[in-house]
Order: structure tokens, then C-alpha cells, then sequence
């Protein structure tokens, strides 16, 4: 009985050994089908990093007003300029903040943080979170020192952060901010600063609370900007620190040619705009391609305060006038500051739908038109030009179309027994496609498991994204914007372009 009992079992287990080897080789074959299907579709696949992409459908037939921000969006910076910000900043950081002076030797690294994370400034942690509100593991740093998922999971029980402590605009009266959004490219420095005073701190062994060190350094980042330091360096030598922007003059030309109305909305001073659109046109007469131009607007409160008066500027002194403005005249006679959203509609008579505005922060420059004004937005994501030249290398679209295929063998064979040694090609496979765009946080715009939370935000509030104005250029004032369908998880999954 005894050995026949191990016959059997023998038996068993040569039959499960065979079973096993067939089952893996029946995957392996569906796996490598998948792959050359996906390969083939893939390898097809280039984006122009010049395409204006759509979330909403519209059409610019309609659009008879444009809107344009300065900074980032009319002008494009050098890296220079974030370098400049976080120099600046470490050496008022010591010499103000009495912080220890080796600071002041710090080396900006460009390549270390990306736009869109989020700070918890309680435990002092870097990290993107997903659309979900769910942080991505292998994307948290402590200074430079990046955190085990086990870490990660027992900080937050979890992977999940509540809403109520990580978003701004649903902060509820009593509830802490733990985490602070940064959104737009003066951002990068900021949190590239933190990080590596938090690692030098850390590394010495020097005491601090990390809600300080977030305060000192915003405050010192908004110090500079106020103090106008880094605008005169701007205009000072303006080749070194802005980008060639003869495109978006010759963009600019051809609304107002067309007959569109034109205004310029933002936050910069006058003099510093002047100075900046004199360089980017080559003309002392910029002001002539706008019906509007309002400065020190104070985004985003200008959308929301209805008390502060618009107030126009002696364009020769920079000094404001008196009188109060009655009516908002024509760009190249005035030139306005401050006001708000409800007389600026009121004076001007330009209300939702025909209204296109473009600017760059996704909070303080779309938000609110997109909300509550129903102007159609677009956002400018310079970054974007160069996350799409690394989407486009062959080996990179190798590997997702290796990860494709691997999931959705995965999908169809969840109950294998090999599905473990699966899911660590595919935990691979992922670290690959991450670190093409950064080695440590990845891509602005996805994570492993789907879009970023700045994704989200960009979807939401922005009509159409693009990586500079100028690619506006080549398309016709008629053009219309149609956004891709995609299927839903309930609808059958055709993809027509492959």
C-alpha cells in the first residue's frame, strides 16, 4: 500500500510537472503572439512633439478672443533661469536663515525631481501620487534616500492618501494640509531645494522639523520672485535665459491679422512684460497686438476677489495712475494692473465659449475660467516636447509593447501557477518605462498603474495641451479639435489607429 501510495504520488507529480511545462509553454506562445501584434502597432506609433493635443472637443472657428499668461507661456525660459531661482535661493537660505553654510555649495541637479509631486511636509517625503490619490511605490524620497514599499506602507497604512489633506481646493476649515501640489516649472527648484537640504540635514545628523524647512524654503523661493532679483538677470541678458520665441510673435501676428481679439492676463510687472515682449517680437510696439493687457493681475484671486478696482500705469514711470479706470482701452494707449474677473467681463463684454485662454498653471491660470467662466483653456507643458521624444525611441516602444502583451496574458491566465514569475517581468517591465523619463519619479504624466494626479488636473481643466504656443502656428484659425474615444472598461476595446 505504502509504495503504492508513492507510485501515486509519483504519478501526480509527474503529471502536475507536465501539465505545468505545457500550461507555461501554451502562455509563453499566446505571449509572444501578443507581443508581435503589439510590437507591430507600436513600432508604427510616432508622436509629434509639436502636436496640440485635445481633452475637449472644440473648434478654434468660434474662438474670436485669446487670452495669453506671460511667463512659461509667451516666454519660454532657459534651464538657466531654475537654476538662477535655486542658487538665489540657497545662498538667502544661509545668509538670512542662518542655515549651515556648506548649502551654499549645492550643485542644482535638473534631473532629480520633475514637476507635479506632491511634498508631505509632516514626515518631509517626496512622492507622485496617481489619479486615485495613491502613492507610487519606488517614487518616494526622504532627501535623496528613496523609501522600501514597506516603508512607504506603514507611514500611511496604505498606499492611499484622503483627499481632505492633499488636495488645495478641497481643503476643509480645521483639517491639515499634509501634502503641497507643485504644479508648474518655477516649482522644480523648490522642491529640488528642499530635497537636498533635507538630505544634507539628514545626513549630518542635524535635528529639524520638515514643516519648517518647507516654510523656509517657500518663503525664501517667493522672496526672490518678489524682490524682481531673478527678472532683472532675466532682462539683463535675456539670450542666456529666454528661449527663442520668433514663432509665437509670428502666431501672435496672425490673430490679430485674422481680426481676433486679443488680451494679455498676467501676474509679471509691467516693466519686466515690456522688457520681455521687446525681446520676443524685436519691437518697441508689442502693445499694438493687444486689445488688452492687464499686469500684476494676482492670479488666482483675481477670479475670485470682485473688490479691487483695475488700475491703469503710466508706462513711463511704472507708476499707477490715480483716476480710477473706467474702461479697459486699448493696449497700445493703456496699460492695466491688478482688477478683477466680473468688471473685466463687464468692460470688455468677452464671456465663455469665445474666449480661449493660455497659460501654464493648471490651478491659477485655468481653473477658474474653466470652471465658473466657461472659457475654453489650454495648457502649456514645456516638458512635454521632451517626454515625447523618449516615448518615440524604438526601445521604448519595444518594451511597452512587451508589457501590453505580458498583461494581457495576464489577464486571460490568472489562476496559473507561473502568474508570479509573470508579474515580476512586469514589475520589470515597468521600472524600465519609468526610468526612461526620470530614474527616480518617472513620467510628469503617468505612473505604473495609470495617469498622475497632475494628470488628472490637466485633463479636468485644460481644453487642449501643448508644449509651446508656437505650435499653434501651422494650424489653420478654422481648425477643429477632436478628442480621442477610448474605450471604457465595460466597452469592447477597438483601437482604430493601430
Amino acid at each position: 500500500m505504502l509504495q503504492y501510495v508513492l507510485r501515486r504520488g509519483g504519478i501526480l507529480r509527474s503529471i502536475v510537472i507536465r501539465s505545468y511545462s505545457s500550461q507555461h509553454t501554451s502562455i509563453e506562445s499566446k505571449y509572444e503572439e501578443k507581443k508581435r501584434l503589439y510590437n507591430s502597432s507600436t513600432s508604427r506609433a510616432v508622436v509629434s512633439n509639436r502636436t496640440v493635443f485635445c481633452n475637449m472637443e472644440m473648434s478654434l472657428k468660434y474662438t474670436s478672443v485669446y487670452g495669453f499668461d506671460f511667463d512659461f507661456t509667451l516666454i519660454q525660459y532657459t534651464s538657466e533661469v531654475l537654476k538662477f531661482l535655486y542658487d538665489e535661493s540657497k545662498k538667502r537660505m544661509v545668509d538670512k536663515l542662518s542655515y549651515p553654510s556648506d548649502i551654499k555649495h549645492m550643485k542644482y541637479d535638473p534631473d532629480f525631481v520633475i514637476r507635479g509631486l506632491h511634498l508631505d511636509i509632516r514626515h518631509g517625503l517626496l512622492m507622485k501620487m496617481d489619479a486615485y490619490h495613491h502613492i507610487q511605490l519606488g517614487s518616494v524620497y526622504r532627501g535623496h534616500e528613496s523609501l522600501s514599499s514597506d516603508e512607504v506602507i506603514k507611514i500611511y497604512n496604505g498606499t492611499h492618501v484622503p483627499l481632505y489633506i492633499m488636495d488645495d481646493h478641497m481643503h476643509r476649515e480645521g483639517n491639515p494640509r499634509n501634502l503641497v501640489h507643485f504644479l508648474d516649472s518655477f516649482s522644480v527648484p523648490e522642491v529640488a531645494l528642499f530635497a537636498d537640504i533635507s538630505d544634507y540635514l539628514y545626513n549630518n545628523n542635524i535635528p529639524f522639523d520638515p514643516e519648517y524647512l518647507y516654510m523656509d524654503v517657500e518663503s525664501t523661493i517667493k522672496e526672490v520672485h518678489t524682490s524682481e532679483v531673478i527678472h532683472k538677470a532675466i532682462i539683463t541678458d535675456p539670450d542666456r535665459y529666454i528661449e527663442d520665441m520668433s514663432k509665437v510673435a509670428k502666431f501672435l501676428d496672425k490673430l490679430k491679422t485674422s481680426g481676433k481679439k486679443l488680451f494679455l492676463l498676467t501676474n509679471s510687472p509691467f516693466w519686466f512684460v515690456d522688457k520681455g515682449m521687446r525681446h520676443v517680437t524685436k519691437s518697441n510696439d508689442w502693445r499694438e497686438l493687444f486689445d488688452v493687457i492687464v499686469c500684476s493681475a494676482r492670479k488666482p484671486t483675481f477670479y475670485s476677489e470682485v473688490n479691487r478696482p483695475f488700475r491703469s500705469i503710466n508706462v513711463d514711470t511704472n507708476v499707477p495712475r490715480w483716476e480710477r479706470a473706467t474702461q479697459l482701452k486699448h493696449g497700445s494707449e493703456f496699460v492695466y494692473q491688478q482688477g478683477n474677473i466680473k468688471e473685466f467681463i463687464k468692460l470688455t463684454d468677452w464671456s465663455g465659449s469665445d474666449v480661449l485662454y493660455i497659460g501654464d498653471h493648471v490651478y491659477s491660470d485655468l481653473t477658474d475660467p474653466t470652471l465658473h467662466l466657461g472659457w475654453k483653456t489650454v495648457a502649456i507643458i514645456p516638458e512635454l516636447e521632451t517626454e515625447i521624444i523618449k516615448s518615440n525611441c524604438t526601445s521604448y516602444k519595444e518594451n511597452l509593447a512587451s508589457l501590453l502583451a505580458l498583461e494581457s496574458v495576464l489577464n486571460e491566465n490568472q489562476d496559473s501557477e507561473i502568474e508570479q514569475q509573470w508579474k515580476r517581468e512586469r514589475a520589470r517591465l515597468r521600472k524600465i518605462l519609468k526610468e526612461t523619463y526620470n530614474p527616480h519619479f518617472g513620467s510628469i504624466f503617468r505612473t505604473e498603474r495609470g495617469p498622475t494626479y497632475f494628470s488628472r488636473r490637466l485633463m479636468r481643466f485644460a481644453s487642449l495641451y501643448t508644449s509651446s504656443v508656437s505650435n499653434f502656428l501651422n494650424l489653420s484659425l478654422d481648425h477643429a479639435f477632436y478628442s480621442r474615444r477610448s474605450s471604457l472598461p465595460h466597452e469592447p476595446d477597438i483601437n482604430f489607429d493601430s
